[in-house]
C-alpha cells in the first residue's frame, strides 16, 4: 500500500513537472521559432523565455532558433508595447512587463495605471455590491419591528450612494 502512495506521489509530481513545460512535443517538433517568438512578444516575455522554451525542447533532443525567435518576438512587442495594451493589462489587474523600449515606457505606464485605476475601482465597486447584499440578507430575515432595521437601512443607503461615487469616478479612467 505505501509502495503504491509513492508510485502516486511520484506520477503526480511529474505530471506536474510536464505541466511547466513552456512548449509541447509538437510545437517543439514543428519548430517555427519565428512564430513561437511572436506569440511570446504579443503576451510581454523578455529574452529569458527562449531558456524556458530551450529547457522544455531539449526533453525531445530539439534546440530553438534563438535567431528566428528573437525577430518574432521583436515584431510581438510591438502588439504588446501598445498604448491600448498598457490600459488593457492594467484593467485586467496587470502590470506592463518591463519588455518596452525605453522611449515608450513613460507613455504606456501612464496608461498602465490608469488601467489599473479602472480595475482597482471596480474591485471596490465589487466588494461594495457584496456588502449592500448582505445588508439585504439581513434585512430580509429580520422582524419589522426590530431596532435595527433602521440602521442597517441607512448603511445600506450610505452603501449605494458609495457604489455610484465609485461608478462616476472609474469613468474618468475609461479608455
Amino acid at each position: 500500500m505505501v509502495v503504491r502512495g509513492i508510485y502516486v506521489l511520484a506520477g503526480l509530481f511529474f505530471m506536474a513537472l510536464a505541466s511547466c513545460a513552456s512548449l509541447s512535443e509538437d510545437t517543439c517538433r514543428a519548430g517555427d521559432w519565428e512564430a513561437i517568438g511572436f506569440e511570446d512578444g504579443t503576451r510581454g516575455q523578455g529574452p529569458d523565455q527562449i531558456f524556458r522554451h530551450a529547457r522544455a525542447c531539449n526533453d525531445f533532443g530539439i534546440a530553438p532558433n534563438k535567431t528566428l525567435w528573437e525577430a518574432g518576438r521583436v515584431e510581438g512587442l510591438k502588439l504588446y508595447c501598445t498604448p491600448r495594451n498598457a490600459y488593457e493589462e492594467g484593467a485586467d489587474g496587470d502590470r506592463l512587463r518591463p519588455v518596452c523600449p525605453v522611449d515608450d515606457r513613460p507613455r504606456l505606464l501612464v496608461e498602465n495605471d490608469r488601467g489599473l485605476m479602472w480595475y482597482r475601482i471596480g474591485r471596490d465597486i465589487d466588494e461594495t455590491e457584496s456588502q449592500i447584499r448582505q445588508i439585504s440578507a439581513t434585512l430580509r430575515d429580520m422582524a419589522a419591528d426590530d431596532p435595527a432595521r433602521a440602521r442597517l437601512i441607512n448603511a445600506r443607503l450610505r452603501l449605494r450612494l458609495e457604489v455610484s461615487r465609485l461608478r462616476a469616478k472609474r469613468l474618468r479612467y475609461r479608455y
